[in-house]
Order: structure tokens, then C-alpha cells, then sequence
């Protein structure tokens, strides 16, 4: 027999110990007692082990809960996958929501500040109070679904699936452990793409007009090129090659320091002939190229607050300084009818579909098509039109 039904009790009326029928039963057939927990004792490749709780840590409180606990054991045991580790607690415990999620958030070191603050978010509102005593070994599709239907109804659909992209992100971790065999199917969401908005050329020199002489090299050069705020404020001497009149892309700043662009990956961008390199004369190579009137790199907030201000001045509507600048040239190109496969290294994306929602969002494009001077699709004898 590959394990036995046991119990550390005693009767509590009589003090004996309880009568035990193997595969039927243990109790005291004087007092008609029974006891209140059960374990399994099992002897297995040479080692003992006690089983006082089911997978889920329920207590074995039943003799019929303990034999069947025990014939599941038997069964794993008859295919060949049995194993210890996923009946006892110290075992089961280390795989548990509540532990696993904490150690996820650890390895996300490299990442912004921004990000994983956000994840730290997900985890202590949704992912911990769902998952915290789950044994995430055994996570199914069907576990995946009932959370995504548990996530609060007022959450935007864009939020959501923020949320189940890190939830994914957390299943492939627990697959590169051996945690899990395979990765559950994640629903498929689709929210819409956010509006793009831009403003012409001459409307960003009528904010750069409006600003201060001090301020306006940092906002000239986002105009010019489609860096990201982070990336320009980043920028040191050492990266403009004036020989080739290059500049390397590398590394992003914001108020928790400098670290990797985006998508950690580099890149060169041509210099605009309209920037003016003379910013760059006689300064150290390791000096960030813009700087505020304390002499530090820009705050990201600041920068906002310069940007709105000028544009309110200059009577241009509401718009931010990143659809003002780096979306505004993007569709301004695409416009120009350069490629999206130019557009995306000009943008430093990973992937073309990073930059198809500028095309998709553009629909001044096809306003041509629709314009042009061509024949009633059906004419009546009187000229008119059904």
C-alpha cells in the first residue's frame, strides 16, 4: 500500500487511541467518536513524509477528504508524477501568489521608474488580492478569464489591458522558472487607439516665439527631430558627431535619473541643418547639451509648464508638448509620403507596427481621395440623382 490515512489524536472522552480500519475508517467504537484532522503517511523512494493539508493548504479534516487525497497521491504515483512539493505547506507556501508576484517586481530593476510603479500598482490592487493564495503552479485559462471579468467595471478598456500584458509578463516568468508547463491563453483586448493630435509648422515657431530665449534650444531640436523629451534632455556633447553631422540616440533622463531609452535599443538620427551647433562650442563631452538657468537638465515638469505657457501665449489650442513635437513631425512626414519602414527608424521604434497608428489616425491623407471632381455614380433622364 503506498501510504495510510493517520491521525494524531486521541479520543477526547476516553483518552484512547482511535480504532483505525484501513480504507474505511478511524474512530472510537466505544464513544462513537471521530477525530477533528487526519494526515497521510507515505513512504516514497526511501523518504517519509506527512500530508497534513490538500493542495489548496485545506486542512485534512475528514477521513473521506484524506482518502481521497490519498488515492490522488497513488495516482500520480502510478503515472510517474508524483511529487512531494505539491502537498507539503512549506513547499506549496513558496509558490503562492503572495510570494511569487514580490519576486517578480524584483527583477524589473532595470526598468523605469514610471513602469514600475505602475506594476507595483497592478500587484497590490488587482494581482494580490485575487491571486495572494493561489498555487499560481496549477493557474489555468479559465483562472485568467474569471480575474479579467473581476477587474473593476470602471476601469478603461486601455487599463485592462495594460493590466493583463503584465499579468503575461508574470506567466512567462514563472515558464523561464519551470514554475509552469505552459502559459495560460491571455484574453485578446483591442481598445482603440488614442486620437493623435498635431499642429503645423508655423504654429510651433509661434510657440517657440513666445518662449524664452534660454529655453528655446531643447524645443527647437524636438521640432526638428523625433526624439522623445526623455531622449533630448539626455543628450550629452559626446553624442553629436559633427563630421557626419549625426547625433546617437542612447539613453533617456527623467526625475529619477538616466537610464536605457525606451526599447534599450540605440540609434542615429542626421542632424537638422536648421539646428544650430554652435550651442555645442567649447563645452566638455560629457555636458548635457540642454540645460535650465540653474544649469541642470530640465525637469520633465518644467518642461511642460514652459511648453503650455508659450503656446497659450501664442493663441495655439490645447495640445501637449509630445503631440506638438514628435507626433507632429512623424505625420508631417508621413504626409510628405516617406515610409513607415523610414518613419520607424526616424522614431527609434522596435517594430513597424509601432508606427502604423500614425498612418491609421491620419485621415487628411485619403480627404484627397474623396475631393476630386468625378461623375454621379447614377445619373436620371432628368439629370437629377436617385
Amino acid at each position: 500500500m503506498k501510504g495510510k490515512v493517520r491521525t494524531r489524536e486521541k479520543c477526547p472522552k476516553c483518552g484512547e487511541k482511535f480504532h483505525i480500519v484501513e480504507e474505511i475508517g478511524i474512530y472510537c467504537p466505544e464513544c462513537k467518536t471521530y477525530p477533528r484532522t487526519y494526515y497521510i503517511f507515505l513512504y516514497w523512494q526511501g523518504n517519509k513524509y506527512r500530508i497534513s493539508r490538500d493542495p489548496d493548504g485545506h486542512i485534512l479534516d475528514s477521513y473521506k477528504r484524506a482518502h481521497r487525497l490519498l488515492e490522488l497521491i497513488r495516482l500520480d504515483i502510478d503515472k510517474g508524477i508524483f511529487s512531494p512539493a505539491n502537498y507539503l505547506p512549506k513547499e506549496i507556501e513558496q509558490f503562492r501568489g503572495k510570494n511569487l508576484f514580490p519576486k517578480w517586481l524584483k527583477t524589473k530593476n532595470e526598468k523605469s521608474p514610471t513602469y514600475i510603479r505602475e506594476l507595483n500598482r497592478y500587484v497590490n490592487q488587482f494581482f494580490l488580492p485575487y491571486f495572494e493564495q493561489t498555487d499560481l503552479r496549477k493557474i489555468t485559462a479559465g483562472d485568467i478569464e474569471d480575474f479579467y471579468h473581476w477587474l473593476p467595471q470602471n476601469l478603461s478598456l486601455k487599463t485592462k489591458k495594460n493590466i493583463m500584458d503584465a499579468l503575461k509578463n508574470f506567466l512567462l516568468w514563472l515558464y523561464q522558472r519551470e514554475a509552469i508547463a505552459r502559459v495560460p491563453s491571455i484574453p485578446k483586448i483591442s481598445p482603440p487607439e488614442p486620437p493623435i493630435y498635431i499642429i503645423t509648422r508655423e504654429a510651433q515657431i509661434k510657440i517657440l516665439d513666445c518662449m524664452d530665449v534660454h529655453h528655446r534650444p531643447i524645443f527647437h531640436f524636438l521640432m526638428l527631430h523625433p526624439v522623445r523629451p526623455g531622449e533630448a534632455r539626455a543628450l550629452k556633447v559626446k553624442d553629436f558627431d559633427f563630421e557626419k553631422m549625426v547625433v546617437h540616440i542612447e539613453r533617456t533622463i527623467d526625475e529619477f535619473g538616466e537610464r536605457k531609452r525606451k526599447n534599450k535599443k540605440d540609434y542615429y538620427l542626421p542632424v537638422s541643418p536648421e539646428f544650430d551647433l554652435s550651442i555645442l562650442k567649447n563645452r566638455f563631452p560629457d555636458e548635457y547639451v540642454f540645460l535650465n538657468k540653474a544649469g541642470r537638465p530640465y525637469h520633465p515638469e518644467s518642461m511642460r509648464k514652459i511648453w503650455h505657457r508659450a503656446r497659450k501665449k501664442a493663441g495655439i489650442p490645447e495640445i501637449s508638448m509630445y503631440h506638438g513635437t514628435r507626433h507632429s513631425w512623424a505625420t508631417d512626414r508621413l504626409k510628405q509620403g516617406f515610409s513607415l519602414e523610414m518613419l520607424s527608424k526616424a522614431l527609434g521604434h522596435a517594430d513597424r507596427a509601432s508606427v502604423e497608428k500614425y498612418a491609421k489616425h491620419d485621415v487628411e491623407l485619403l480627404r484627397g481621395m474623396f475631393e476630386t471632381n468625378v461623375r454621379p455614380l447614377r445619373e436620371t433622364k432628368g439629370g437629377g440623382s436617385h
